[in-house]
């Protein structure tokens, strides 16, 4: 009978022990949810940090079932401080500081716009997925391999990853090469499927039909040009070789057989250019030109409107999705404002210029 009882006690503690156990976990979930979704403070956001990397937070969720953690938007923002801070920007009389009001502030336009690429990266993922398109670790592999013999031997790029961010290589495989390999092949499926360039090369014709029958450039532009040389009546002024698109570089530099009013086409659109004019400054060639400009459908514009399309939850406090522009913004008006001033003023601010 005692050892009976004994042994009824001893489950009755055990299921105490597990219950309270797991009250714990709850509590600790909870409280870490209420930090990492609500929290405002320092203290409140250091410690849903540190509590992110072990509980699995999401800081947003693409179509339902595809998340992107929180985690990795706090590693992220983590190596861009490090970057700051590794970096003698002032030689260059750039300043950088984010310890004050201001700087919190840009710290968070950063937060915003790592969020921002890690859910199009997602995106770009899940829209690859659906035309059968996937991304195998020798992929990966080869992609890495390039990259280390473009940029020196691998423990000069693991040195520099980590000392410039604090990554490591796998920590540049996940954030980089993985999503450029989707993008890259996304895009090619895109180019080759989906968008038709006859109609923007039609109306670039057309102003070129019009032009060597004697119509006058300016009023072409205004006709047929887009963009914003066209408000400037398609002047670009004086430019260097590097100072315009490879194609143009091309055309307009490296040929000794430009032909006036002639179509150019460039991974934009479609360009007539008319070099009004040549010198040389310190023994470079420069060209005074105005444009006609006619842009193509673009991967990028097909993109965006995917990603106005696609549902996208956001559960952190300070931000929320913006279905019309297809990005994320700040839920906070002041926030909105801030960063459309601070980048209104941004030369000499390395914070908001990179």
């Amino acid at each position: 009978m005692k050892k009976h009882y004994l042994d009824d006690e001893r489950k009755i503690k055990l299921s105490t022990l597990i219950y309270a156990i797991l009250i714990i976990v709850v509590a600790v979930i909870g409280i870490s949810s209420i930090l990492a979704y609500g929290t405002q403070t320092e203290i409140g956001k250091k410690i849903s940090t540190i509590m992110s990397k072990v509980i699995p937070f999401p800081a947003a969720v693409v179509g339902y079932t595809n998340i992107v953690y929180l985690s990795d938007v706090e590693k992220d923002l983590a190596s861009i401080e490090k970057f700051y801070q590794t970096q003698d920007l002032s030689k260059e009389g750039l300043r950088v500081d984010f310890t004050t009001s201001d700087g919190k502030k840009r710290l968070q336009i950063k937060e915003r716009e790592i969020l921002d690429k890690l859910v199009e990266d997602k995106i770009i993922e899940v829209l690859a997925k659906k035309r059968g398109i996937s991304i195998s670790q020798a992929d990966i592999d080869k992609a890495v391999a390039q990259k280390l013999s473009d940029y020196g031997t691998a423990n000069d790029v693991k040195n520099d990853l980590f000392n410039s961010y604090g990554w490591s290589l796998d920590d540049f495989k996940k954030f980089v090469v993985l999503p450029n390999a989707y993008k890259e092949a996304l895009s090619l499926s895109v180019s080759q499927q989906d968008l038709d360039d006859s109609q923007p090369k039609a109306k670039i014709e057309q102003a070129q039909k019009k032009l060597k029958n004697g119509t006058d450039f300016v009023q072409m532009v205004d006709e047929y040009s887009e963009g914003a040389s066209k408000d400037s009546k398609g002047e670009l002024g004086w430019v260097k070789k590097n100072q315009v698109l490879p194609e143009l570089q091309s055309a307009l530099f490296d040929s000794k057989s430009f032909e006036k009013n002639s179509i150019i086409e460039s991974s934009i659109g479609f360009h007539i250019v008319d070099v009004e004019d040549k010198k040389k400054d310190n023994n470079e060639d420069m060209l005074r030109i105005r444009q006609i400009f006619v842009s193509k459908n673009t991967f990028a514009d097909w993109l965006n409107e995917q990603k106005k399309e696609m549902r996208v939850m956001i559960p952190l406090s300070g931000f929320t999705w913006d279905n019309s522009s297809g990005s994320v913004d700040f839920r906070n008006e002041q926030m909105r404002t801030f960063e459309k001033n601070e980048r209104a003023k941004a030369v000499g601010d390395a914070s908001i210029m990179f």
